[in-house]
């Protein structure tokens, strides 16, 4: 048994261990295998991440921008002042409804970027997938589709949420 349905305390548990581990393991892996600065100039994964966004929500105010890519807007601003400053992406102020709204638009050198991370990341999941097994690559995609929709579900994966708040809510249990 992987993991039991119900557990009163999984503080203790080995398999809650195992499974920690692993994910964090996997975490690991996968920001080894995202953009680098060999095809990205020093953008960091955050930024990569944020513009291959951007096209396709591009238009979108900076408040949405954030929500979507679950961050803070404050963070969001951060991001995309530097992606600004590299010229890959432009805000426009006052164009929504409300006038104090940011809207995002990518550039011809932030659209050129994005093509080339994608090829990267083509290139990259391409040679992931040749290492797995033939007749085992259909269950490893579905069990992913599964831990992905269960990391997403579960709500307790939120980057932004306080250590704090997590402690106190431990404490409170």
């Amino acid at each position: 048994m992987l993991y039991p349905a119900a557990v009163n305390s999984p503080h203790n548990d080995p398999a809650v261990k195992k499974w920690w581990e692993e994910l964090e393991r996997l975490a690991r892996i996968l920001g080894q295998v995202g953009p680098d600065e060999v095809c990205c100039g020093d953008l960091s994964q955050r930024q990569c991440a944020i513009l291959r966004t951007l096209v396709e929500q591009e238009g979108a105010r900076l408040t949405d921008l954030a929500a979507s890519s679950g961050i803070t807007p404050s963070a969001m601003t951060r991001v995309l002042e530097r992606l600004e400053q590299r010229g890959l992406v432009e805000r426009v102020r006052g164009t929504q409804s409300d006038g104090r709204a940011a809207m995002v638009r990518i550039t011809a050198a932030g659209r050129r970027t994005r093509k080339q991370l994608d090829e990267l990341m083509r290139q990259r999941t391409y040679q992931i997938i040749e290492s797995i097994p033939h007749k085992k690559r259909a269950t490893i995609l579905d069990a992913l589709q599964i831990l992905n929709d269960a990391i997403q579900s579960a709500g307790c994966c939120a980057l932004n949420t306080p250590v704090a708040t997590l402690v106190s809510i431990k404490e409170t249990e």
